[in-house]
């Protein structure tokens, strides 16, 4: 029954308002009530579009960076892929047989040219075999596992080769010394800045005529008996990919050095600029522990 009447309330008075806006009282009672409205719904419709648009913004950032994701992985994958083609290139053109490997890490200890790639005696890999790129000499196996091995790399101090200049054929004994030089330099020599220095292939490790770098600069010896030449090397102190050459090489099964490292507490200051060592995985440092 209240039902009822509340329903003919509503009908009565809704014949109240269509009659009296009719009117002219009601006709402008009409207009100030739009125009009330009107005023109260813009501040209203503007705070709906600066949220709309707030969401919007961060949908289309979250986008952006998406799509600048893919883009650097794209670019990541195509500069991937002209490596390995250049790689594969180098592999089927070489003159040796060489088996191709990843560098997995570099030794955590400063100024070692030590190096890890992810193959090992189960690959054929021996102690001996000469570690190369595409650009020329790297250095050589000195110890490894079943699944790694361990490259003395042309940074590490001590390191050394029987190397000669392409150019006039004058041989020298390359050395790491706080830098690369090529010592004992006969000076009768015509050796120049700019020239290739390769190895020699006397010694019986390194195969005659691989690149290793230029010279840089000149000077004779304290006792002004032979030539010291600065010679800048062609593979960079950091590379992912490796090959070993497997020609020549010698028969001993790999085994992790048993000599000790000795950390260096002071970097030694050499002519490269410092490299930040990459911490090596669990497995990596296991092999590390061995040699020590």
């Amino acid at each position: 029954m209240s039902s009822n009447r509340l329903f003919l309330t509503l009908i009565f008075i809704s014949i109240l308002l269509i009659i009296w806006g009719s009117t002219t009282s009601g006709e402008r009672f009409q207009l100030a009530s739009a125009r009330i409205i009107s005023l109260l719904q813009r501040p209203i419709f503007y705070s709906i579009s600066i949220l709309d648009a707030r969401r919007e913004n961060i949908t289309l950032r979250k986008k952006l960076v998406e799509v600048t994701i893919e883009k650097e992985l794209l670019k990541s994958y195509k500069v991937e892929i002209v490596k390995l083609k250049e790689l594969l290139s180098f592999k089927n053109n070489s003159s040796n047989d060489v088996i191709a490997a990843e560098v997995i890490s570099i030794s955590p200890y400063p100024n070692e040219g030590i190096i890890l790639i992810n193959k090992g005696y189960n690959d054929g890999i021996t102690k001996g075999m000469v570690c190369i790129t595409a650009k020329g000499l790297l250095g050589v196996v000195t110890g490894g596992d079943k699944d790694i091995s361990e490259i003395e790399t042309l940074n590490e101090q001590g390191f050394t080769a029987s190397a000669m200049d392409s150019r006039t054929s004058a041989v020298g004994i390359l050395r790491q010394k706080n830098g690369l030089y090529l010592y004992n330099v006969p000076l009768s020599s015509s050796i120049n800045s700019g020239d290739t220095i390769i190895t020699s292939g006397l010694g019986g490790i390194f195969p005659k005529g691989l690149p290793i770098g230029t010279i840089k600069d000149i000077k004779k010896s304290q006792d002004m008996l032979f030539y010291i030449a600065s010679v800048s090397a062609f593979v960079p102190s950091v590379v992912e990919y490796v090959f070993i050459i497997e020609d020549g090489a010698s028969e001993e099964v790999l085994r992790p050095p048993t000599a000790p490292r000795v950390k260096i507490e002071k970097p030694i200051k050499s002519e490269r600029p410092a490299i930040e060592p990459i911490i090596p995985e669990p497995k990596i440092r296991d092999y590390f522990r061995k040699s020590e």
